[in-house]
């Protein structure tokens, strides 16, 4: 028997049909979403966003920096810094004609090393090695290299004053940073030297003008020398005048 030879019962199946989709309405993709293990339906889904981010806080490290961590614009990594405040020293002592270009360059160096303060201000390799990148400013002549000086020195007295290298920067800010004599020739530090400075084997001697001196006790008068000093035992006393007549 087929459908076609009964229209009644043809009509009866679609009938049975039509109400079981009524009964269980199928759904749809889009109906709903799953947020984590729930189900939430498609209008609460799209109201739902992820937590924001909190940011980050300042949160400086109270031990030394990695060597595998970098900083400054140029990404400059401890071991780098301390290679370029060498490689500049040597050059500021054989090619003074370079002057110009190694303070351009050494303002990369001053970038990385406030950036390392920043995130590891009790690291004790940077007092060192602002202060020999202060002590290269001071070898070169001119304005402008006398002014980075001075300007180091008081980043070094500001951030690191309880080392020996703030200490010797608040003496040369009393005193006055020294400015190297055109007369003179051009003071030469040897690589080893530098690099025994820039390593903390050698302290910095404090400035001689910086080391207060005893001062002289005042001398005498002449007039309290003679009053103190009491008369020799041996001296006759003088004789007393003559009053005999005269003849």
């Amino acid at each position: 028997m087929s459908f076609a030879r009964h229209p009644r019962a043809l009509s009866s199946a679609l009938a049975l049909a039509a109400v079981a989709l009524c009964v269980v309405p199928l759904a749809s993709p889009a109906a709903s979403t799953t947020v984590g293990s729930k189900k939430l339906p498609a209008a609460r889904a799209a109201r739902a966003k992820p937590p924001a981010r909190k940011p980050a806080g300042y949160h400086p490290h109270n031990g030394p920096a990695p060597a595998d961590e970098y900083f400054g614009r140029l990404g400059m990594s401890v071991l780098g810094v301390r290679s370029k405040v060498k490689d500049l020293g040597l050059d500021a002592d054989l090619h003074p004609q370079h002057d110009q270009a190694i303070l351009n360059n050494a303002l990369w160096l001053e970038d990385a090393m406030r950036d390392w303060a920043k995130k590891y201000p009790f690291d004790k390799w940077l007092p060192r090695y602002a202060y020999a990148l202060e002590q290269m400013y001071e070898e070169i002549p001119g304005d402008a290299a006398h002014k980075r000086a001075v300007k180091q020195i008081a980043y070094i007295t500001a951030y690191f004053p309880q080392t020996l290298y703030g200490r010797i920067g608040r003496a040369k800010l009393a005193m006055g940073v020294p400015v190297p004599d055109p007369t003179y020739p051009p003071i030469f530090v040897g690589e080893l030297d530098r690099l025994a400075l820039i390593d903390g084997k050698v302290a910095p001697t404090m400035p001689p003008g910086a080391v207060p001196r005893p001062s002289p006790s005042p001398s005498p008068s002449p007039e309290a020398v003679d009053s103190a000093v009491p008369a020799p035992a041996d001296t006759p006393a003088p004789a007393p005048p003559s009053t005999a007549p005269a003849p």
